[in-house]
């Protein structure tokens, strides 16, 4: 029976999760950042697995700096998920530690530098980077459609994670070769790879589509939210929120940007001509709940207003209103109407509805502080 070493099976799923996402390269520009950094573990992961089982003197060289590639190929994929992935000025700023690891790798018999530990503390400054990144508010990610800021936030998370894990392993296996001379290095890179290998499989049932489930209904993102503010201040505070909710009610209602699925927080700014961030925090303070629950909560108006006065198939107005997946479409749904869309149709079938955006319905939020 063929034994294979546990970093090649890693490869391997990791290779069929970029894969399965290059299939979509053409059709969803969205999977192209995750297949590069997926396909790029997987290349690293080859060259672990090789520097373990040949130990010839050009794997040794080729694996560290192959190893400080991948926190910048990380970084450069999921900073931003718009514009190129490689520019000059993102070389120019990332480029010089890579060019110190392949220096220490290549005069590493000469003088023994410390290049676990370079790794290390660089795989734990990205991955804590990209950590941070995934926790900021909706404006940092007015690039991403705003169905998918959610599944954005999930892959820069994982990502940052796995950077910071790869840390932890690679620091003790440094620490094994200080110690004990590399006694259990081979058992820390298997369990490690298990590890790692967990987290591939989450990423291939979790993220495998690219989009994934909403971000919790009704939260407010975490780097807008708004701190106390005094009586007077919230007065002032509630009518400039009010005006610019209005300002988007009125976009939606006569432009119904809703309609279109890989709708942006930076393409409704440029609409509005209100920064995206003043968007963000206005919504999230008039009504309580952040910006891809309100633009799903007019698309969930819009179905409901279709289904009590028209023949429509569900399919066919879940397309209409803006809703790509059907299991976000009847998760939604669920959420505004509280049932989901057949029985809904069902029950008002005999009454035909007026069409009721969340504007109209009012906002929903707390008392300011006395």
């Amino acid at each position: 029976m063929i034994a294979l070493p546990l970093p090649f099976v890693v490869a391997l799923v990791l290779g069929i999760y970029a894969g399965r996402l290059c299939a979509r390269w053409d059709v969803s520009p969205g999977v192209r950042r995750p297949a590069i950094f997926a396909f790029s573990c997987a290349v690293l992961l080859v060259s672990v697995g090789l520097r373990w089982q040949v130990d010839g003197a050009f794997f040794r060289f080729l694996q560290p700096v192959l190893a400080s590639m991948l926190p910048v190929i990380a970084w450069l994929c999921f900073a931003s998920f718009d514009g190129p992935v490689i520019t000059l000025r993102r070389l120019m700023l990332h480029g010089p530690f890579v060019g110190l690891v392949f220096l220490c790798s290549l005069t590493w018999p000469y003088w023994y530098p410390p290049i676990d530990f370079l790794l290390c503390g660089q795989f734990l400054v990205y991955g804590g980077l990209l950590m941070r990144r995934a926790g900021a508010g909706e404006s940092s990610y007015g690039d991403v459609c705003i169905g998918d800021i959610g599944a954005a936030r999930r892959i820069v998370a994982v990502v940052g994670g796995v950077l910071m894990l790869s840390a932890v392993i690679d620091g003790a296996i440094a620490l094994d070769f200080a110690w004990q001379r590399g006694l259990h290095a081979r058992e820390i890179v298997a369990s490690g790879n298990a590890v790692i290998l967990a987290f591939c499989v989450f990423l291939l049932v979790r993220l495998g589509s690219y989009i994934a489930p909403p971000e919790q209904t009704g939260a407010v993102a975490k780097g807008d939210a708004p701190a106390p503010i005094t009586t007077a201040q919230a007065r002032a505070d509630l009518a400039s929120d009010r005006d610019i909710a209005a300002e988007i009610d009125q976009l939606m209602q006569t432009r119904k940007l809703y309609h279109d699925p890989d709708l942006t927080l930076d393409r409704l700014a440029r609409r509005a001509v209100i920064p995206a961030r003043a968007i963000s925090l206005a919504i999230n303070r008039y009504y309580g709940r952040n910006i891809s629950c309100i633009i799903n909560e007019y698309r969930i108006a819009e179905a409901m207003h279709l289904l009590s006065n028209t023949a429509k198939t569900i399919t066919e107005i879940q397309f209409d209103c803006g809703f790509q997946s059907k299991s976000n479409f009847n998760r939604e749904f669920r959420r505004v109407a509280g049932m989901n869309p057949r029985d809904y149709r069902s029950q008002n079938a005999d009454t035909p509805a007026k069409l009721a955006t969340p504007f109209n319905a009012g906002p929903k939020t707390p008392e300011p502080v006395a």
